[in-house]
């Protein structure tokens, strides 16, 4: 009875978790208000996120605690965050059970495939570690919270979301392959989970059936070490199939034996030994080299970022493109840089004046998790300068009367001269792109924001 009523606490966790998480990115409009609290303070629970805050802030934010808990718990039990909380996490979790019904056949398929992908986890963990350090905020657009923000946000906004999808088709066959193996606060806390208090153990009654494997959504059963290994996330449905009730929660200390293949093949072999060597190498390789290259695919032109983005090379690497600005932003000037942009730029928020100018209600500084926008007052935001292409200026070339720009200026930027021709006066001009989007000339503008 006990079993069953733990059982129930956890899908209702995390179903709350889930739709929790949705319906407050679904209602997060300007102004933003404790729909945007709770996401932030939600999303903090993340151990990642208070590494980058570390990392570019250089100092410990007052919400440390939040992290501390989640790592706090993982060395008492294990994947506990993972397995009750991660609103993602639910989501795979229903994906995770549909697939067993619908493909029942693929059992055995999904238990190889999670113990041999098993290993990878240690060299994954590397790649995006070296990533990390050398400036990337990719690493966090894989992890629960911006993932799931991100992808939200594109359905949203009326667009697909792939990464969504192909996540999702992958646990329908392969179980939680995503959380168990690429995950980065699944391997993150797994590291954390090998020293843990608590786990599953093996009696000696077990009758070596193998359901407890079969079951196992991350290919962490306790069958072959006798212990429950570090990816477990303390979900109990091993516990819950075994016929001989020989898996028990029990405490103590022991080391598990980390990123091994559970299989039933014995990896001690020179030649295997060998080839995860060779493996490592090539990882490490990759992760420099596409780490490096990445500080070099910025976008062939300056782009106009929120106001208070931090200047270009530090915002595309503290961004983690979760969308969240994008879905505040009351006017739709905030959108998503394609792929033609480069890697680095793809998916951070950029402003094209000519389609959407910026109010300037801040909002997105309010959002943003990880402080790529930091909050400024708006007399010191500088986002661009406008100047006047006097060529293409109707006042200008034609002598014709035409002071929209000026009308258009929140800020006042804009001033005539004695012949009633616009002027831009920079000093004051914050380049939100109101002038721009304004300008009654067809085509590209007379007046154009220029990045800073």
């Amino acid at each position: 009875m006990a079993a069953k009523k733990t059982l129930l606490l956890r899908y209702a966790l995390q179903l709350f978790s889930l739709l929790s998480f949705i319906v407050l990115l679904a209602v997060l409009s300007y102004p933003p208000e404790l729909d945007n609290q709770i996401l932030q303070w939600f999303s903090r629970f993340d151990p990642w996120l208070l590494l980058s805050h570390f990392r570019w802030q250089q100092e410990i934010p007052s919400w440390s605690w939040l992290p501390f808990v989640t790592v706090v718990s993982t060395l008492l039990w294990g994947r506990l965050f993972c397995g009750w909380m991660c609103p993602f996490g639910g989501l795979l979790m229903v994906a995770d059970k549909l697939g067993r019904l619908v493909f029942p056949g693929l059992s055995a398929l999904r238990s190889k495939v999670l113990c041999a992908a098993q290993p990878m986890r240690r060299y994954w963990f590397v790649f995006l570690a070296v990533v990390f350090v050398l400036g990337s905020n990719w690493v966090f657009f894989f992890t629960p919270f911006v993932v799931f923000s991100h992808e939200i946000v594109r359905a949203l906004q009326g667009q697909i979301p792939w990464v969504l999808l192909g996540i999702l088709f992958g646990t329908l066959l392969f179980s939680r392959l995503w959380c168990s193996v690429l995950c980065p606060t699944g391997v993150l806390l797994s590291l954390a989970a090998r020293r843990r208090f608590f786990r599953y153990k093996v009696t000696d009654s077990c009758v070596q059936c193998g359901k407890c494997k079969k079951t196992c959504p991350v290919g962490a059963a306790p069958v072959h070490y006798g212990t429950a290994q570090e990816g477990c996330f303390v979900c109990g449905d091993c516990q819950k199939v075994c016929p001989a009730r020989a898996i028990e929660w029990k405490r103590g200390f022991s080391w598990d034996k980390d990123f091994q293949d559970v299989s039933n093949d014995d990896v001690a072999s020179r030649g295997q030994r060998e080839s995860r060597r060779n493996f490592f190498k090539v990882a490490f390789t990759v992760a420099v080299a596409a780490a490096l290259w990445r500080k070099t695919v910025w976008a062939a032109e300056k782009t106009l970022r929120p106001p208070g983005a931090l200047p270009e090379p530090d915002f595309t690497a503290v961004c983690n493109r979760c969308g969240r600005c994008v879905q505040v932003c009351p006017a739709n000037a905030l959108q998503p840089m394609p792929i033609t942009e480069g890697l680095a730029n793809f998916e951070t928020p950029q402003i094209i004046p000519r389609k959407n100018r910026c109010d300037l209600c801040l909002a997105c500084q309010k959002v943003c998790p990880t402080g790529a926008i930091v909050q400024v007052p708006l007399e010191k935001i500088q986002m661009g300068k406008a100047v006047i292409n006097h060529s293409r200026c109707i006042a200008w070339n034609e002598d014709k009367l035409c002071y929209i720009c000026g009308e258009q200026c929140p800020v006042l930027a804009i001033t005539a001269d004695e012949q009633h021709r616009p002027i831009v006066q920079s000093d004051k001009c914050v380049g939100c792109g109101s002038c721009e989007n304004g300008c009654p000339v067809n085509g590209e503008a007379a007046i154009r924001v220029f990045p800073q």
